[in-house]
């Protein structure tokens, strides 16, 4: 059983509940508010045998309950352990051997079968099992510490290998891009730059004026990969534009801070203009690029590392350097140009 929130199609905003039936079959219902679609989750509950042991589909949805995620996230593992219905057929989830398996019973042979059902349904690669292994882990996790298991079965299982592919975005490119860009998406890519966001509906598109602190100068951002919290200290130049912008879409009754013509921006339609701006700007970059550079632009420029990560949302600076090592190169350097000698 879940409950998360649309956040695109003809349901865009409503409350989804679903459940299954009596018969076993999944139900998918619709409601207005998030206090309906819950009410209507208890209702559906299965009458719950005595002694029945616990298992991965019951924790995941228990730590839904207990910990906020971005619906998007809920919806992905929703579907992975439960599949989902297209056009009339079900469609099989990576994860359905799992839902119902008792956690005690989950063994090294269990995670290798999800991961190749991964790879075959999905061609995914090694960061994408990687994240399913650490989000199913964090629930057992989750679930040892709440004293609801006793232990974590997936603890200490290594994660797979991952290439960290070199960054080489040039401030240049994306320049050339954000000209042949429409007006609302000049607008977009320049947030996204300014405040390290992560382009799409959960970070850039799902932003809004009251994560702005125009007193203090900062933006107070819900990152959607850890739901975690982060502040950025965007530019001043950036944030007296954005104070302007806040004041005429207030007025208006806008309270996003990236919108097209005012209405939320749908994923297919920032994709297509972000394609056809870099086609006519005659270059190859993705949007998420944008993110990546402004995080070497200010390690270039001489910005200390843990401010940088810091702006990044990293949970760690380690991890801003494995990222950005060969941009590292060129701070080094000036760091040893500024070492008097002995």
């Amino acid at each position: 059983m879940s409950v998360f929130q649309c956040k695109s199609g003809k349901h865009r905003g409503k409350w989804v509940c679903k459940f299954k039936n009596p018969d076993g079959k999944w139900i998918t219902k619709y409601c207005v508010t998030k206090r309906v679609a819950l009410r209507m989750e208890l209702e559906n509950l299965p009458e719950e045998e005595e002694d029945k042991p616990l298992s991965l589909g019951d924790l995941t949805v228990l730590y839904f309950r207990s910990n906020e995620r971005n619906p998007r996230t809920v919806r992905t593992y929703v579907r992975c352990l439960c599949g989902y219905e297209k056009q009339g057929k079900h469609v099989q989830g990576a994860g359905e051997f799992l839902r119902n398996k008792p956690i005690e019973a989950l063994t090294r042979r269990d995670l290798e079968i999800l991961r190749q059902n991964l790879r075959d349904l999905h061609q995914a690669g090694n960061n994408t099992l990687n994240h399913y292994q650490a989000f199913f882990r964090a629930v057992m996790a989750w679930a040892v510490d709440q004293e609801l298991i006793p232990r974590n079965p997936w603890n200490g299982f290594k994660r797979l290998p991952v290439r960290r592919p070199e960054i080489t975005v040039s401030y240049d490119e994306v320049k050339r891009v954000y000209l042949a860009a429409s007006p609302w998406l000049q607008w977009a890519i320049k947030t996204a730059y300014c405040l390290c966001l992560r382009p799409g509906p959960v970070e850039l598109f799902s932003l809004k004026w009251t994560a702005f602190n125009w007193a203090r100068g900062f933006v107070r951002i819900k990152q959607g990969k850890s739901g975690k919290f982060k502040t950025v200290m965007p530019p001043k130049e950036y944030l007296a534009e954005a104070q302007n912008r806040c004041e005429k879409d207030l007025a208006d009754g806008i309270e996003l801070v990236c919108t097209h013509d005012g209405k939320p921006v749908e994923r297919y339609l920032y994709l297509n203009e972000w394609y056809k701006a870099t086609k006519k700007a005659g270059v190859n970059l993705r949007f998420y690029n944008v993110r990546h550079l402004a995080a070497s632009e200010m390690l270039a420029h001489g910005a200390d590392l843990a401010a940088v990560a810091a702006q990044l949302g990293h949970a760690s600076v380690a991890m801003t350097g494995q990222f950005y090592a060969h941009v590292m190169v060129g701070a080094q350097q000036r760091a040893a140009q500024s070492l008097p000698l002995i």
